[in-house]
């Protein structure tokens, strides 16, 4: 190789590798923005961005570091619903009562993420009433709901073990029994937004 070769050479390297640096962090960042698409579109990217820094903001939950607390309530058959028998599965437990009226109009939207979800088994839903029993809810339902509702009248979970206060709140629990998401707020969950959210944990 003579000298103008290899000055021509050390050009296109000097343009180049500068070119593919940035190229490479480009395509890296447009991944990584991929796959926080759902959770900034969910908190919005001023909360998400505290989340993520791992500050506390007093609505929302983002982390891997907490274990859920182990419960076992009943559901409207008396049957038994434990967390911990869950281990596995992605759990997503939506805390509400029908004395709360933004819980009363996001329900028909659990219980149609009820139906999307039945196939899978990689996922468990489950609503958790602070209400008396099924009596009180019965009428929010159709007869053919999917949607498993477990009860907890005197709130020993809900607020009890989950310091929930304010309803609806929603939380998912990942395969290894950690919380990784908590939502406070009414919102659509048969949403592809929701979906994609639950995936997220469900991998």
């Amino acid at each position: 190789m003579n000298r103008g070769q290899l000055v021509a050479a050390a050009i296109v390297m000097g343009i180049g590798l500068p070119l593919v640096f940035v190229y490479a962090r480009a395509m890296a960042d447009g991944v990584r923005r991929a796959r926080e698409a759902p959770l900034r579109a969910m908190f919005g990217d001023r909360i998400y961005e505290r989340l993520l820094a791992g500050e506390r903001t007093p609505m929302h939950y983002l982390g891997d570091d907490r274990l859920a607390p182990d419960f076992e309530l009943r559901d409207r058959h008396g049957r038994p619903f434990r967390l911990s028998e869950q281990r596995g599965k992605t759990v997503v437990m939506n805390f509400w009562s029908i004395t709360c009226p933004p819980c009363v109009e996001e329900m028909p939207t659990l219980v149609e993420l009820a139906d999307i979800l039945a196939e899978r088994d990689d996922v468990v839903l489950v609503a958790v009433s602070t209400d008396a029993g099924w009596d009180e809810v019965a009428h929010l339902f159709p007869p053919d709901s999917r949607l498993r509702v477990i009860f907890d009248p005197d709130r020993a979970v809900t607020r009890g073990r989950y310091g929930t206060r304010l309803l609806p709140e929603t939380w998912i629990v990942d395969r290894e029994g950690v919380i990784r998401f908590r939502y406070d707020g009414a919102r659509d969950w048969s949403s592809p937004l929701a979906i994609d959210v639950i995936d997220m944990f469900a991998r």
